[in-house]
């Protein structure tokens, strides 16, 4: 073969690709692959090869040896050309058959690839055969898709390219470039081979042809099949190739076509599922119905059970139910739609009834179509829950309903706000840059009071907003003060925003001020510019916080001290008692006698410190009676004299109508002898002591700041013209042993002891006092009904008498209990002692005399001093009965022993004590 023959003429052959690639573009690829019966006819095709050629395909399986004998010229060297020409062509016919079988049973495209290099190779005879695809990238590269044969590495050996330059210049770049079949004669000699002969020399390739694969009739790959005999591929081979390359393309696109089909038909599938699961997952009612208002429904998605509470077959088993469930008042609404147009969307709203009564706005969106099938209007549409829309919109009516006036009702709330408000601006504004410290200056001077109203002028002590607004920040921002400045840097640190945080502020006066604030701070471009905020005064309510701080520590002093009262009191009776009975011993030894009177001495002011402890922490036992503030206060003033000095003058001033009061006499007198001593060592120079009565409406709103009930009182007012006291030491003038007198010139108890005192009485106690003012005391005693008792005559002077009736004492405590039995026995009465209530009673019923009285201590183990009464009374109703106690108040009240014509005996006691109260109760005073 010439070069000039390596292009092939290929008009016969383009005929025959045209009319596969056309079968290949125009068959259905969801059937089952088939080839034209006229690529199998090589009579029709091959008309020269006619009776050898059918001879080859019907025994295809034959091998070249198998051709008769005859068949072959006389000519030696035109049989050996024949016999080599029809082995090649008997070759090629049946790898073509071999391929057509494999282009019809394949099931994929690789497989149908590896197939045909394989069958090329076996039965063909090549020596080699390669597909490759065509790459649409910007090299241009051609990909090898399967091979067969004797490869041995010359696939990578060589750099395959179909682009338009010299490593695209080979027979498979050719092919595919210029859609046309290129046939390499020898390799060994062809010029254009040249860059790839000594890798197909190495692996015997003698000759080479590439016949493009086309779709469409443009090509989209190559097959390559290189031979070992140069001078291969003579026309009648080339075109048996050709048919085979166009077969192998249209089984190529067949198998494209059918996975295309497969993948658009699950395509189709998911869209529908996707499609169907919008629907049924859009929170709206998908629906088909027939049109018209009265057409029923033919279609409705889920969603019909959660916004209309009714079940999609529910609906469409009733023929009017979308009528039925309409509102009335929207039945003109509906109607409309016989009127709509076909194609045309449309919407409306209107409201339907639930299952439950319940009742939903829905705004049909919709269009009217005709069914291609049956020729009838459907509508199509969805249902939108606007419940929630149309309640939005309603109130956006009211909204703008009431806009007119929203501005003067919101200035009306500003200005009738009890709580301040208020707008501060900074000119210029203020760096957010700057470090806090600055920020904080520069505000405080640049800043000013834009806008506030007259509730925060008036907690500045001012008449009205215009008396505040445009005032500077310095005028009342106390920025010095710690807390004022820690308020202001957290302020500033949480993005100038606080909620309900304390400042201290000036008012019009210089007076401190303690106002809490929520404020929220305005940045613009990096820069504080303003401040709103919302304030209110709560000195006050700090001011009784604090108040009530120290009552709750002075309960807690005073819980402590009644604590230990009773055991204390029982250790001074013993104390008491004893000293007393050593000292009438002691008549002859002077030295041991003052030792026992400083003993004495020792264990009254001890007892008398216990007395006072229990009247701060109102745990003492009272004996109230109603009586005259004014005979109480001028009885006071009798001995005021001896104990105030000469250059304090007294004055006082009684009400002519003033109301009774309960409380215990002596605890009255305590109080007002506490307050004249406490305003006498204020007044070390003299002065002026004066003591007031007054009758007194409390109001509830007085009675919150007094701690009292609403209702009438009797004020006590006492006050002088001393030094006076500062706030501090104010704060603390109630609590127990705190004093301002030098070392041992007081216990600290007598305000404590006045204090408590009042309080046990459910009174009230204010004080005031200004340093260098002088102090005044306002004591408050709910008003008693009745008359005032008549006061007690002095008890005349003397020695307390004995006598000789039999005295039972029950009493736990062992020492008391026999202090006690001397002492009585010292006046001559027959005692009988009894360590427990069970032992006394026994001792009551072994004894067959008459038994006087019984003295018992209230609180006993197993059993009490009343119930130890009750029972020996049962038996001996003429005994008398003494109690003695040492507990507080709370203790005695429980076990009623504090009821009119009780005896009662406070412990601790003297052996006078003792005689007296025993013998008033045999004598029945």
């Amino acid at each position: 073969m010439t070069q000039e023959k390596s292009q092939v003429d290929e008009s016969a052959v383009a005929d025959s690709a045209s009319q596969n690639s056309g079968a290949a573009h125009s068959s259905d690829f969801s059937s089952s692959l088939s080839l034209p019966s006229s690529s199998l006819s090589l009579s029709s095709s091959y008309p020269a090869l006619s009776s050898s050629s059918t001879s080859s395909v019907s025994t295809a399986e034959q091998s070249s040896s198998d051709i008769p004998s005859s068949d072959i010229a006389p000519d030696g060297g035109s049989e050996s050309a024949i016999t080599k020409e029809l082995r090649r062509l008997n070759r090629a016919l049946r790898a073509l058959s071999a391929c057509n079988r494999a282009l019809a049973q394949a099931e994929s495209e690789q497989e149908l690839l590896q197939q045909m290099c394989d069958i090329i190779v076996q039965l063909g005879g090549y020596r080699m055969v390669f597909i490759a695809y065509a790459e649409q990238d910007e090299a241009k590269t051609v990909s090898p898709m399967a091979h067969a044969g004797h490869v041995d590495g010359y696939l990578e050996a060589i750099a395959l390219k179909w682009s338009d330059t010299p490593a695209g210049q080979g027979p498979v770049g050719t092919a595919i470039r210029q859609n046309v079949i290129h046939v390499v004669a020898d390799t060994a000699q062809d010029p254009v081979f040249a860059p790839w002969r000594e890798a197909a020399l190495q692996r015997g390739y003698a000759a080479v042809i590439a016949l493009p694969l086309r779709v469409a009739g443009s090509p989209f790959g190559v097959i390559a099949i290189y031979s070992g005999q140069a001078g291969s591929f003579e026309s009648a081979e080339v075109e048996l190739l050709t048919e085979m390359a166009n077969n192998l393309a249209y089984g190529i696109t067949a198998i494209h076509s059918q996975e295309e089909g497969k993948r658009a038909t699950a395509a189709l599938l998911e869209a529908e599922s996707k499609y169907r699961q919008l629907v049924e997952q859009v929170p709206a009612i998908s629906y088909v119905a027939e049109a018209g208002a009265q057409g029923r429904f033919l279609y409705l998605s889920p969603q019909v059970n959660s916004i209309l509470g009714y079940r999609p077959e529910d609906c469409l088993s009733d023929p009017c139910f979308w009528w039925n469930h309409l509102n009335p008042e929207d039945y003109a609404v509906a109607l409309l739609e016989d009127s709509w147009e076909e194609n045309r969307p449309f919407q409306v709203e209107y409201r339907m009834r639930r299952q439950d009564g319940g009742e939903v706005w829905l705004r049909d969106e919709a269009v009217i179509v005709r069914d291609p099938q049956t020729g009838r209007r459907l509508t199509r549409g969805v249902l939108i829950d606007i419940t929630e829309r149309k309640r939005a919109e309603k109130a956006l009516r009211r909204s703008e309903e009431n806009y007119r006036d929203s501005e003067e009702r919101y200035r009306t709330f500003v200005e009738q706000s009890s709580e301040g408000i208020f707008r501060m601006e900074y000119n210029p504004p203020v760096s957010c840059d700057l470090p806090i410290a600055e920020q904080l200056a520069l505000g405080r001077e640049n800043g000013y009071l834009a806008e506030c109203n007259d509730a925060l002028a008036k907690m500045y002590g001012r008449a009205s907003a215009r008396e505040l607004i445009g005032k500077p920040l310095t005028d009342f921002l106390i920025l010095n003060d710690p807390g004022t400045r820690q308020f202001m840097e957290n302020f500033v640190r949480a993005g100038y925003q606080t909620t309900d945080q304390e400042s201290y502020e000036l008012d019009s006066q210089g007076q401190k001020k303690i106002f809490r604030n929520t404020m929220s701070g305005v940045v613009v471009d990096g820069h504080w510019v303003r401040t709103w905020g919302i304030t209110r005064d709560v000195t006050e309510r700090v001011h009784m916080e604090e108040q009530l701080r120290n009552a709750q520590q002075l309960e807690a002093i005073g819980r402590l001290a009644g604590g230990v009262a009773h055991d204390f009191n029982n250790i001074l009776s013993v104390i008491m008692g004893h000293g007393e009975l050593l000292l009438a011993a002691s008549a002859g030894d002077e030295r041991a006698r003052n030792g026992l009177e400083q003993i004495r001495r020792a264990a009254d002011r001890a007892a008398s410190l216990t007395q006072q402890l229990l009247a701060f922490s109102r745990k003492q036992v009272l004996q109230p009676k109603v009586l005259d503030m004014n005979e109480a206060v001028a009885d006071v003033q009798k001995m005021l004299s001896r104990v105030i000095g000469e250059d304090i003058e007294l004055i006082a001033s009684l009400h002519p109508s003033l109301l009774t009061v309960k409380v215990d006499p002596g605890q009255m007198e305590q109080v007002l002898m506490n307050l004249a001593v406490n305003a006498r060592d204020a007044m070390p120079q003299g002065g002026t002591l004066k003591m007031e009565t007054s009758n007194l409406e409390v109001s509830a709103e007085m009675a919150r700041d007094l701690e009292l009930a609403a209702g009438r009182y009797v004020m006590l007012r006492v006050s002088d013209s001393g030094h006076g006291m500062d706030a501090s030491t104010m704060s603390h003038i109630f609590e127990p042993f705190f004093t301002t007198k030098p070392m041992g010139k007081g216990t600290g108890l007598g305000l404590a002891t006045v204090y408590g005192i009042v309080k046990q009485s459910e009174g009230s106690i204010q004080v005031k006092s200004e340093v260098s003012q002088g102090t005044t005391f306002h004591i408050y005693f709910p008003a008693a009904e009745g008359n005032a008792s008549k006061r007690a005559e002095p008890a005349a002077s003397g020695k307390a008498g004995g006598g000789t009736e039999t005295i039972l004492i029950a009493e736990d405590e062992p020492d008391l209990r026999e202090l006690t039995r001397i002492f009585l026995e010292g006046y001559g009465y027959k005692v009988l002692d009894a360590s427990s209530a069970e032992q006394a009673i026994q001792t009551a019923e072994s004894f067959s005399a008459p038994i006087d009285l019984l003295l018992t201590d209230v609180i006993m183990p197993g059993m009490s001093g009343r119930q130890l009464a009750e029972k020996i009374l049962s038996r001996r109703p003429q005994t008398r009965i003494v109690y003695m106690t040492g507990y507080t108040d709370d203790m005695v009240v429980q076990h009623k022993v504090l009821e009119p014509g009780v005896k009662l005996l406070q412990k601790p006691f003297t052996k006078a004590d003792l005689a007296m109260k025993v013998r008033a109760t045999l004598d029945g005073d």
